[in-house]
């Protein structure tokens, strides 16, 4: 998954108090900000101005991006993600088809020159469950019941890609920036770990 975001709270005088973590609540829409170590609490009724630590946060989305990407070049059922800013991964489970980081770089860069347009659209559950193939994880179905499914598109009318995710992306796949995969691990008789990374792939 994704990681909250981090910011600060500034109160009225200026002052800030350093938020660490953002946590949901009990539900989705009770939203939990977690100061930092030995900073003051709000008082209830204090006026406080939000806001997010934005370079943190597109690092963020650009990764996420970046991981929707893995899943295009290697279209493999996923075992497991997290997201962060400088190193993400992306376990799939797929037998040893010879796959090289360099290959799979090549690919994602392919993606990320061809600029295609990133957006978001929402379907209902009955259209999720006659598109079964919207679903990538292997282990875990994303939340129906609301009425609307959110999908996270790429290319032109999402002919690139189209799954479920309720994290944050950039606009485009030119937005992600180079991008190489550092590692991919043996986790398992068939499952395979991605490690993406930020930059070009390093010299051998």
């Amino acid at each position: 998954g994704q990681p909250g975001d981090t910011g600060y709270l500034e109160r009225g005088d200026g002052s800030r108090i350093a938020i660490a973590a953002t946590i949901t609540g009990e539900t989705k829409d009770e939203i939990i900000h977690v100061p930092a170590l030995e900073q003051a609490v709000p008082q209830l009724g204090d006026v406080v101005r939000l806001a997010i630590d934005w370079e943190r946060r597109h690092l963020l989305m650009r990764m996420h991006a970046a991981c929707h990407l893995l899943t295009v070049v290697c279209p493999f059922p996923i075992t497991g993600a997290a997201v962060s800013e400088d190193d993400s991964r992306v376990d799939f489970d797929a037998p040893d088809a010879g796959f090289t980081k360099e290959d799979v770089t090549a690919g994602l860069m392919e993606l990320v020159r061809a600029d295609h347009p990133i957006f978001v659209r929402l379907i209902s559950d009955g259209e999720l469950a006659a598109n079964p193939g919207l679903v990538r994880s292997k282990n875990v179905r994303p939340p129906v019941g609301t009425g609307k499914i959110r999908l996270v598109c790429i290319g032109d009318n999402a002919s690139v890609d189209s799954q479920p995710c309720g994290g944050t992306h950039v606009k485009s796949t030119g937005e992600v920036g180079e991008i190489h995969i550092g590692k991919i691990e043996k986790k398992g008789r068939e499952n395979r770990r991605f490690r993406i990374r930020f930059g070009a792939m390093p010299a051998s």
